[in-house]
């Protein structure tokens, strides 16, 4: 069954202020809305909403989409497809490759009636297989220009998507009033050729990374190898200074020991050595701090 909405054929008779009105019931399924026109080709600013309505026998309904509907554009019926509508877009590097589409969308209900107007009578599932499907293939290409082949073929289609969303709601709400909720590219499809191709930058892309990671580990190495020395000599430098610190230290303290037993030794010290050494010895020469015993007698 489509997606349109059925014109319930039923006509309601009612007795209103002692005048009999004849009403036909519309009832518009859920995520839609219904604009009412009449053949004289005058339209009313009051859409139908979801459930049943009743509107006089002349009133005629078209139907618009207000919840988010799907576009799918796939080489696989198993997407949602009919058949093969994968299409090519061109990209900066002037290739041209097949990709697998979706979109997520839904009619503006704040303008749905200048909609209506705009395209004379169609409603929203013609305006969508008439006329944005005609433009949505150039589009798209007009955003997948401004990248390569690889950004498209390597999975990582983030920021290309992000951007086609952008571009798409804008064009589409101004000229169809159409918002777009999210479009992305959901598979590619290249020939052997362009296949064949993408496999050698591919290949080239994985060997210049490897030899950019080999060149990383290299550079890294020589850098802790030159740290390393760096430290160590640093360490050397320390050790020296530690020796000669206590160095030092040592011929310091034995100078101050020499110079204080130097000074230690007074004129009064020395007679009392050799009065000493008389009594003991005889005749005695004290020379220095320590006493020698000369054994001369004058």
């Amino acid at each position: 069954m489509s997606k349109k909405g059925l014109a319930i054929g039923v006509t309601v008779v009612a007795l209103v202020g002692g005048i009999f009105t004849v009403s036909q019931m519309e009832k518009i399924p859920t995520g839609r809305v219904g604009v009412q026109y009449s053949l004289n080709g005058g339209v009313k600013d009051e859409v139908l909403n979801t459930g049943v309505n009743f509107v006089p026998p002349t009133i005629h309904v078209k139907e618009f989409t207000i919840g988010n509907e799907q576009l799918i554009l796939s080489k696989d019926k198993r997407e949602g497809s009919e058949g093969d509508d994968s299409f090519k877009v061109a990209t900066s590097d002037d290739a041209s490759i097949a990709i697998s589409f979706q979109m997520s969308y839904r009619y503006n209900p704040e303008t749905v009636v200048d909609t209506y107007k705009k395209f004379k009578g169609m409603d929203g599932e013609d305006i969508v297989e008439q006329r944005v499907k005609t433009v949505l293939k150039s589009k798209i290409s007009e955003v997948t220009t401004n990248f390569s082949m690889m950004d498209i073929y390597s999975g990582n289609r983030s920021e290309i998507n992000n951007k086609i969303t952008e571009y798409l709601n804008k064009e589409f709400n101004d000229k169809y009033g159409i918002e777009v909720i999210d479009a992305s590219i959901i598979d590619v499809h290249p020939d052997k050729k362009l296949k064949a191709a993408i496999d050698d930058r591919v290949k080239a892309l994985q060997e210049k990374q490897q030899a950019e990671a080999e060149q990383e580990k290299i550079k890294v190495q020589k850098e802790t190898e030159k740290m390393q020395a760096e430290a160590d000599a640093q360490i050397a430098v320390t050790q020296a200074q530690a020796k000669a610190e206590k160095m030092r230290i040592e011929a310091q303290a034995e100078a101050d020991a020499n110079n204080l037993k130097s000074n230690s030794i007074t004129p009064e010290l020395i007679q009392m050595k050799e009065a000493e050494a008389r009594l003991q010895h005889g005749w005695v020469t004290v020379q220095g701090a320590d006493a020698v015993v000369t054994n001369e007698e004058k």
